[in-house]
């Protein structure tokens, strides 16, 4: 947890700089900040505790995004994005696997791994393809971010797919041997 929070420092860093040096980047940097917080904000007020790597993730993906912005690594840096996909891709897809396992458990549908693994595929792509589709809405209508361009080209938009889904299949494989070797209610015990 602790490495959490000290990227939790990290993103509130880069708040600062932007405050300072780059004010307008300081509205998208302050608004990734809240982002980041979110996860911490629903496991107070729900008494539902994640496994720590899963706040490390959150805050890990949305300093990515955030020093991409305010210190300019998106255009500096050519494979930051795809970095910034796989992360958040990885994310996404450990949210994926979080709704699927409480819905089951919910519904009390006693789906078996192989789907959960399936589901936690598809949960990633499907919010990937809308995320091209939100970067594209940003470029045609508003002329791009902060950062420039959302999307250079169909090789970039491609590329964001690609590294989405591969942490997509790398999520779903691990939770389904956790879940083949586990068990369901383990994670929910320690949750």
């Amino acid at each position: 947890m602790y490495l959490a929070y000290f990227l939790q420092a990290a993103i509130a860093f880069n708040v600062l700089i932007a405050a300072i040096f780059k004010p307008q980047d300081f509205l998208i940097a302050f608004v990734l900040f809240l982002i980041a917080l979110i996860i911490y904000v629903f496991s107070w007020k729900t008494k539902i505790m994640f496994p720590w790597f899963v706040y490390f993730l959150v805050s890990f993906a949305v300093l990515i995004h955030t020093s991409g912005y305010v210190q300019g690594r998106y255009l500096a840096f050519v494979n930051w994005d795809m970095l910034a996909h796989f992360v958040s891709g990885t994310i996404v897809a450990l949210i994926g696997f979080l709704v699927i396992l409480f819905w089951d458990k919910i519904k009390k549908y006693n789906l078996d791994a192989a789907f959960i693994g399936i589901f936690i595929i598809f949960f990633g792509c499907v919010f990937e393809y809308f995320w091209e589709i939100w970067e594209f809405c940003i470029d045609t209508f508003l002329g791009g971010s902060a950062a420039g361009l959302m999307q250079a080209n169909n090789t970039d938009t491609m590329t964001d797919m690609i590294f989405v889904l591969i942490s997509s299949l790398i999520v779903a494989i691990g939770c389904y041997y956790y879940l083949k070797s586990y068990g369901k209610e383990k994670i929910f015990h320690n949750m």
